[in-house]
């Protein structure tokens, strides 16, 4: 190696690494050393390179390196954190395990800031829900149904399930987006590389806003979207 990289018109040159001094670290019950860095929180990592032209006696396209400092890949600070379930290292790019006992703490966590958050809004009937929004959001299934077709689907869901019980569903109303253009953004995009006075009269801007508005309301059958509404909940009723 010593003649490859001399025959590369390199030189090879040693930098030796004395912190000399104690790092302190704080670590609470979970938590300890990183074994991969020992602690300090950084790794020596090789950054390779080639020259042009050059032929390595081995075949290697990037022969030469330049050494530096690089944080950690395995932990933060040169802490990792175990799992208090499985005992586990958590992946540092984890805040929290992935383990079963884990995600089930973390669902009913979910489930019940779920259930606080449907007691605090106000509700209305499912019948003035069906008569007013083209779709319901039935959050217990993570599911969008067609207010025409509800009652449909709570027939299947009784089929499948012979424990299904609607009245305990979650159900919020939607609110509904579809294709929208804005004249001002469009002008103003077509005139970034033209001359610094370019501009478009307020009228013609307007006129073509105009046009736009009577498009999207053309073609908004095909691009209507619909989110759901978490500020009004849904009563389910026979």
């Amino acid at each position: 190696m010593v003649n490859d990289v001399l025959q590369a018109g390199l030189r090879s040159e040693i930098v030796e690494v004395d912190f000399k001094a104690k790092l302190e670290k704080h670590l609470s019950k979970n938590e300890e050393l990183c074994g991969n860095c020992g602690g300090l929180g950084m790794k020596v990592v090789n950054n390779m390179f080639g020259i042009k032209g050059y032929r390595h006696s081995k075949g290697m396209t990037f022969p030469f390196d330049n050494q530096s400092l690089s944080y950690c890949p395995s932990c933060f600070n040169g802490v990792r954190k175990r799992c208090e379930h499985c005992n586990k290292l958590i992946a540092k790019s984890w805040t929290v395990c992935n383990c079963e006992t884990a995600r089930k703490q973390k669902a009913d966590k979910e489930e019940l800031e779920a259930k606080k958050r449907w007691n605090k809004i106000p509700k209305i009937s499912l019948e003035n829900a069906l008569a007013n929004y083209g779709m319901l959001y039935v959050e217990d299934f993570d599911e969008y149904v067609a207010s025409n077709a509800f009652e449909d689907w709570i027939e299947y869901q009784r089929d499948e399930d012979g424990y299904f019980d609607p009245k305990d569903l979650r159900i919020y109303v939607t609110r509904c987006e579809s294709i929208n253009l804005s004249a001002a953004d469009i002008v103003e995009n077509a005139m970034e590389e033209l001359h610094e006075d370019a501009e478009v009269s307020s009228g013609a801007t307007e006129q073509l806003q105009s046009f736009l508005d009577q498009w999207c309301k053309e073609n908004s059958r095909g691009t209507q979207t619909y989110y759901a509404d978490e500020s009004t909940g849904v009563i389910y009723s026979d």
